[in-house]
């Protein structure tokens, strides 16, 4: 049996797996691996539909008990991009899984102060929530999207909080019948500046200051402080007269949701951004979520050197009691690194051309988000030679444009060129990635093939490795691969694994 025969025999098995859960549909990365079993465990994650997919699981959901803004609902009511957290049993094979318990989160609700469509990236504030939209955003009964959006629109915002409580949405509710309340305004987020002690009468939530005085605080018996996660909600509109939010009722999330809180070494997956990162193997957040990661950590979609800030991913493992042992971190959107020269810009729009040796030209477009020696959307000089670094995301449904998480100028260790992203198609001995056909069988080398800890590989190591994507379900990003040129020829110099 040939390698490539071996390949499809195993994809189509996992595929026939996933077909065999109930609800259907598509999503997720179909790997569901935290630590190689099932088990039960609370998953956190923004999810698809079919029933509920989370973090490459999809859980059946027809006899959960599910809860949006703490109202119980149907099944009916979790859509698309919706945030949630999951309580239930994952199988064996880690792809399929039966949920006890589902919660919607919601960010923010209620109208907006202001909108700028012609922001990079396009953006809001709703009650002191600063929002930010991507390609990945959905929406909901705004046929034209963000576009639909004006200061007289009542939204609700699901979305993961970035490392300067900013909102990133994943969906953006219009429609009053599928939100979780639409008569009350709400804020989530982490209490600051209120006085020390419990229950201060005023805080903030992010830039919006916040009124409790009198307010209901639920469950019966808990308790509040800096720190403390907690939903506000407002029932008399308008909610922030002269600036300051009037709160009815408060809730605590932590003790609301003690039903999601793992028992020491339960299965434990939190997707989200990262915040406070330092090192690696060290500690971080994901969500609010305390990881800690390992030397024995391991990476898929990117590389460890590729912890950052702001970066999205899931953090798969064990609870410890106290934080989450990450046995693997899954960066959510394949990390995409290229290496080249300048060749045009775009001021107005952000935008620049990089042009790889021996693949071809990518659109660059960075924003107020991209960080590094181009931060907040400046656009590098253009001059022949310049060699410019970026670190991003491929954009989704828009050709060969990557947008920028970080732009660095000068080369790495060398002039040469290079193209790390996942294998879209393979073909005998030539690799697609980000639409670049590239024939990597003759690499030029000493050491033309790397494993992803460096060591070299024999070719037919190196291709038994590689899996191309496939839409599923279950859904495979594709491997990770770094191509280098030998930029003078246009040739390909060495091709490693990534993940």
């Amino acid at each position: 049996m040939n390698s490539a025969m071996f390949r499809n025999i195993m994809l189509a098995a996992a595929i026939v797996l996933a077909v065999s859960a109930c609800g259907g549909g598509t999503g997720g990365t179909g790997s569901g691996d935290s630590g190689g079993s099932g088990g039960t465990g609370v998953s956190i994650g923004v999810m698809t539909k079919g029933s509920v997919i989370v973090n490459g699981v999809q859980f059946e959901d027809t006899t959960a008990n599910i809860f949006i803004d703490d109202r119980p609902k149907t099944a009916a009511a979790l859509q698309n991009g919706m945030v949630v957290k999951v309580l239930g049993t994952v199988s064996d094979d880690g792809i399929n899984g039966t949920a006890q318990r589902v919660k919607a989160l919601i960010e923010v609700r209620g109208t907006p102060t202001s909108v700028d469509p012609n922001a990079n990236p396009q953006s809001l504030v709703v009650l002191g929530q600063t929002v930010f939209v991507d390609d990945q955003t959905a929406y909901s009964n705004l046929q034209s999207g963000f576009a639909s959006i004006n200061t007289s629109t009542l939204i609700e915002v699901h979305g993961l909080r970035d490392a300067t409580n900013r909102i990133r949405a994943t969906r953006i509710e219009a429609s009053a019948a599928q939100m979780g309340d639409s008569t009350v305004d709400e804020i989530r987020g982490v209490v600051s500046g209120g006085t020390p002690g419990s229950n201060p009468p005023t805080f903030s939530l992010g830039s919006q200051s916040v009124n409790a005085i009198g307010a209901v605080i639920a469950p019966a018996g808990a308790s509040y402080q800096n720190g403390s996660v907690v939903e506000v909600h407002c029932n008399l509109r308008p909610c922030a007269p002269g600036g300051v939010f009037q709160v009815s009722r408060i809730v605590v999330e932590d003790v609301e949701d003690s039903a999601f809180r793992p028992s020491s070494g339960q299965r434990f997956e939190a997707e989200g951004l990262i915040s406070g990162f330092t090192a690696h193997p060290g500690n971080f957040s994901v969500a609010g979520t305390p990881v800690t990661t390992t030397s024995s950590t391991r990476f898929e979609g990117g590389i460890a050197t590729d912890l950052a800030d702001n970066v999205k991913v899931e953090a798969e493992g064990s609870w410890n009691g106290s934080r989450l042992v990450a046995s693997k971190i899954e960066f959510k959107r394949s990390v995409v690194r290229l290496q080249g020269e300048v060749t045009a810009s775009n001021t107005s729009t952000s935008t620049f051309t990089l042009t790889i040796t021996g693949a071809g030209a990518v659109t660059v477009e960075a924003d107020s988000l991209t960080s590094g020696d181009f931060a907040g959307g400046a656009v590098p000089p253009v001059a022949p030679g310049v060699c410019i670094q970026v670190r991003g995301q491929r954009k989704s449904g828009s050709g060969v444009v990557v947008t920028a998480g970080e732009i660095r100028s000068g080369c790495s260790s060398s002039s040469d060129h290079l193209i790390q992203a996942p294998v879209e198609v393979e073909s005998g001995t030539t690799l697609t990635l980000l639409g670049f056909a590239i024939n990597v069988g003759s690499p030029t080398d000493s050491v033309p093939y790397q494993n992803i800890d460096e060591s070299p590989m024999t070719s037919t190591a190196f291709f038994n490795a590689v899996v191309p994507a496939n839409p599923g379900p279950p859904s495979v990003a594709g491997t990770l691969v770094k191509v280098r040129f030998d930029t003078p020829q246009s040739t390909v110099k060495q091709v490693e694994l990534e993940d």
